[in-house]
C-alpha cells in the first residue's frame, strides 16, 4: 500500500506553484473515477506527480505518473534525459548505474521494484517528443526485441542500479518484465502551455459521465474546482504517513468529485445501490432538473430515491407479472411524464401529485396496479426523465 513506504521525495508537495502541467493531467486522469469501473482513486504528488489506483477481485494495483514539460515544443527528449545514458560512448559496458537510475526513467522504473506486482505500469508523459533514439528503445521493449544496445545496457545494469532497492537479485526475465512496465505518452495536447484544449476536453469528460446542458460559466466554475481540488491534493507536506493521511491529504474519490460537481452524495449512493450503472448522471440530471424549481438537497434525494425503487421494482416484476401487464404500465407511465413535462416548465415535487394520482386510479382500474404506490410512480418519472437526458 502507498502508505508503508515513505515516497522518494515530497519537496513537490511545498513547491506546487511551478508543476502546473501537473495539475491539468492529474485532473484529467481523476475524471476517470466519474466512470464507475476500476479506477478508483488518485493520489496527487505521492511517490510520483500522481498516481492512479485500479482495483479488481485481487485488489489494488498502482499506475505513476512522471508528468515533465518543455517551453520548446521542437525539443525532443534524448536518450541521456530519459535514461541516463551517454549515447556517445564507445564501450557501453561504462554507463553509469548511477545516472541511470537518477534519470526519469530511472526515478520511475524504481516503483516496480518497491511496489513489485502491485505496480501496473509507470508512465512518462510529455507534451513534446522523443528522440528516435528513445523511440528504437521503446519499440524495443514493446516487441520484446532486446537486442538493442541500449536496451541491453539496462538489462544488464539493473540489478545494479537498484541493489539498495532489491532484497535478491532479479532474473534477467523478471528485468525484462519490469522494463516492460515503462509507457510514453508523448505531445500530449492538454499539457501543452498555449492552445491546449484542456477546458474542452474537461467539459467533454465531464458532460459523459455525469452532466446535462452545461452553460460556459457552470463549466468554468466546474473546471476551477476540480484544479483547486487537485491543487489542495497536491500541497503541504504529509508528516505522518498512513492510509488515513494519505486519503484525506493526497487522495482523490467520487465523494471528492460529487462535490466538485455539487450532486449530492445521498442522491448518488442511492442510485448506486440500485444498480444504475450511471448513476451519477442520473443523480445530476434529478438534482439539476429539481434545483430549477428551488429544491433541497432533501428532496433531490427523495426523489433519487423513489427512481432507485421504481427501477428495482420494475426489474424485480419482469419475472413475476405478464410482460402485456409491464408494458401496458410503461406505457401509462411514460404517458404520465409526457402530460407532465409537456407544458415544459420546471419541475415541482407539488405539480406531481396529481398527475401521479390520476394514473394510479388508472392502472388500479385497469387491474395494472401489482402494488404500485404514489413513491413508486413519482420515480417512474424520474426513471424516465433520467432516459429522456441521458
Amino acid at each position: 500500500m502507498l502508505h508503508a513506504r515513505k515516497p522518494r521525495e515530497q519537496n513537490g508537495r511545498d513547491s506546487f506553484s511551478r508543476y502546473r502541467a501537473q495539475v491539468r493531467s492529474a485532473a484529467i486522469a481523476s475524471l476517470a473515477i466519474l466512470e464507475g469501473q476500476n479506477i478508483d482513486r488518485i493520489y496527487c504528488d505521492l511517490h510520483d506527480d500522481f498516481v492512479v489506483r485500479r482495483k479488481d477481485e485481487d485488489g489494488f494495483s498502482y499506475v505513476f505518473y512522471q508528468v515533465k514539460t518543455k517551453g520548446k515544443q521542437n525539443h525532443n527528449w534524448s536518450i541521456n534525459e530519459i535514461f541516463g545514458l551517454n549515447a556517445r560512448l564507445k564501450d557501453q559496458d561504462k554507463q553509469s548505474p548511477e545516472m541511470i537510475k537518477k534519470s526519469f526513467a530511472g526515478k520511475l522504473l524504481l516503483h516496480t521494484i518497491v511496489f513489485s506486482s502491485h505496480c501496473e505500469s509507470v508512465v512518462f508523459q510529455t507534451n513534446i517528443h522523443n528522440s528516435d533514439e528513445v523511440d528504437e528503445v521503446v519499440a524495443g521493449v514493446e516487441k520484446n526485441n532486446f537486442s538493442n544496445k541500449f536496451i541491453e545496457v539496462l538489462v544488464s545494469k539493473f540489478n545494479e542500479c537498484y541493489e539498495q532497492d532489491i532484497e535478491s537479485e532479479l532474473t534477467e526475465a523478471e528485468v525484462k518484465e519490469n522494463l516492460k512496465k515503462l509507457k510514453f505518452e508523448t505531445d500530449v495536447q492538454y499539457l501543452k502551455e498555449k492552445n491546449n484544449g484542456f477546458r474542452p476536453l474537461v467539459g467533454e469528460k465531464i458532460y459523459e459521465f455525469s452532466e446535462v446542458d452545461l452553460d460556459r460559466s457552470e463549466l468554468e466554475e466546474i473546471i476551477l474546482k476540480l484544479l483547486d481540488l487537485i491543487e489542495n491534493k497536491s500541497s503541504s507536506i504529509i508528516e505522518d504517513l498512513s492510509p488515513e493521511s494519505v486519503e484525506e491529504y493526497a487522495g482523490v474519490s467520487i465523494d471528492d468529485l460529487l462535490s466538485v460537481l455539487s450532486i449530492s452524495k445521498d442522491a448518488y449512493y442511492s442510485l448506486l445501490k440500485s444498480g444504475d450503472n450511471r448513476a451519477i448522471k442520473s443523480a445530476s440530471i434529478i438534482q439539476r432538473t429539481l434545483n430549477k424549481s428551488g429544491a433541497g438537497d432533501e428532496e433531490i434525494e427523495y426523489c433519487s430515491r423513489c427512481k432507485t425503487n421504481w427501477d428495482l421494482w420494475f426489474r424485480e416484476q419482469r419475472h413475476n407479472i405478464l410482460e402485456i401487464d409491464l408494458m401496458a404500465i410503461a406505457n401509462k407511465t411514460k404517458t404520465m411524464f409526457r402530460d407532465i413535462t409537456r407544458q415544459g416548465n420546471n419541475i415541482e415535487i407539488a405539480s406531481l401529485k396529481d398527475p401521479i394520482e390520476s394514473t394510479k386510479k388508472e392502472l388500479e382500474q385497469l387491474g395494472l396496479l401489482y402494488g404500485l404506490d404514489s413513491d413508486l410512480l413519482l420515480g417512474a418519472f424520474f426513471s424516465e426523465l433520467v432516459r429522456g437526458k441521458s
